[in-house]
């Protein structure tokens, strides 16, 4: 049996930790209680630091803009490929690696809506969404680098409908990849076998979606 990775463990007991404090401090109306929970998420803060960011300024900067009861946040990427099965990734500017097209949820917006929009914006192609592939839990997955915050990735299968223009101001190229000719992946966004299951639900459309 494979012993946890240490930074992991913090950083999950982290993540329970400031999400704990926030609860608290959303509903909590005794100052004592408000005192105890800000120390809390101060501790949460410095934990995330250490096995996050590195960054403990960026770690309170980005815990301060989440308020409310604390939930995870969505992320959506969209698997488009040829007839020939080829994927499409666009290249982001901010690390100069590959992904597929995709990002935050907005509010009000299905994540169907969401994913069709970020594809859209990011490559030019004009989707349908078909299916969704998978439900995953980007801390169990192991993407890094670790979040100050827990995230939920929705997987969707996407038809091609017609092309456009992209929006260049966050990526600075778009492709088709055969899967086994990848280029350098930007790990954050998404990780290879996340691509192979969604190539396996483009061969098959009658899977049932994969979930944590």
């Amino acid at each position: 049996m494979t012993a946890p990775d240490p930074a992991e463990v913090v950083h999950r007991h982290a993540l329970r930790l400031l999400a704990t404090a926030q609860n608290g401090l959303t509903y909590a109306d005794d100052p004592y209680d408000r005192e105890r929970y800000q120390e809390v998420r101060r501790a949460a803060e410095g934990l995330l630091a250490l096995v996050a960011t590195g960054d403990l300024r960026e770690v309170r900067r980005i815990v301060a803009l989440d308020t409310g009861h604390a939930t995870p946040k969505v992320d959506v990427r969209g698997a488009v490929f040829d007839p020939g099965g080829r994927v499409l990734l666009v290249r982001e500017r901010s690390d100069g690696r590959w992904t597929l097209p995709g990002g935050w949820c907005d509010v009000l917006e299905s994540p169907a809506e969401a994913v069709a929009r970020e594809v859209r914006e990011e490559s030019g192609l004009t989707v349908r969404v078909a299916k969704l592939v998978a439900v995953l839990d980007r801390e169990r997955q192991g993407h890094r680098p670790r979040f100050p915050y827990h995230v939920h990735k929705l997987f969707f299968l996407c038809d091609e409908e017609s092309r456009g223009e992209p929006d260049p101001t966050e990526i600075s190229a778009v492709d088709w990849f055969a899967l086994d000719a990848l280029p350098e992946l930007s790990t954050s966004r998404v990780l290879e076998p996340q691509l192979h299951l969604a190539h396996t639900h483009w061969h098959d459309r009658t899977l049932p979606t994969v979930f944590d």
